[in-house]
């Protein structure tokens, strides 16, 4: 009888109140991560903030391989975090014990500071100022071209009203007086 006591839960692992599935629920995630091996919504998350850190440095082509491959390090550094934040939140919200024990609270943090430390430096290697992109002058000329098709095109839909009233309020005829 004795021993049944001690093992805990028929189908648990370890005494009540064993904070063992905290640290190996997250260590899951990590290992994952080691892996390689990506949820869509982690592939998502890193695809938007790559994107979005490209165009703030002016776009893929203006931007050094070293800056582009620290820009994916920051993109998979924040989708990492995004997926510890899940997780650690599932923790404290399934574990009502944890939510109230320092050392649990600690460890959950331990878990993600080192990854927050090493997203603060990268985004400060980085640079948090937006660089305009640098366009070439066939794709402003395209640009301008294409400006001018579309007002042609309107103003071809609608014709001014000096062609269509004289000024004394009779209709133009087509032929001058």
């Amino acid at each position: 009888m004795l021993l049944a006591r001690m093992a805990g839960i028929s189908g648990r692992c370890g005494p009540p109140g064993n904070q063992n599935a905290v640290r190996h629920g997250l260590a899951a995630v990590q290992q994952r991560r080691l892996n390689g091996d990506l949820t869509q919504d982690e592939r998502d998350i890193r695809a938007d903030i790559l994107a979005g850190l490209l165009a703030d440095k002016g776009g893929e082509t203006q931007i050094s391989t070293a800056m582009h491959v620290l820009a994916e390090i920051i993109a998979s550094d924040v989708s990492l975090l995004v997926t510890f934040n899940q997780a650690i939140d599932g923790v404290i919200q399934n574990n009502q014990k944890a939510r109230q024990n320092p050392k649990a609270l600690a460890q959950l943090d331990g878990y993600k500071r080192p990854l927050v430390n090493s997203l603060s430096g990268n985004l400060q290697r980085f640079g948090t100022e937006r660089i305009a992109k640098v366009e070439s002058l066939q794709e402003i000329i395209a640009e301008m071209t294409e400006k001018t098709e579309t007002n042609d095109r309107r103003n071809a839909d609608c014709a001014p009203s000096s062609l269509t009233a004289r000024s004394d309020g009779s209709e133009f005829s087509g032929a001058a007086d």
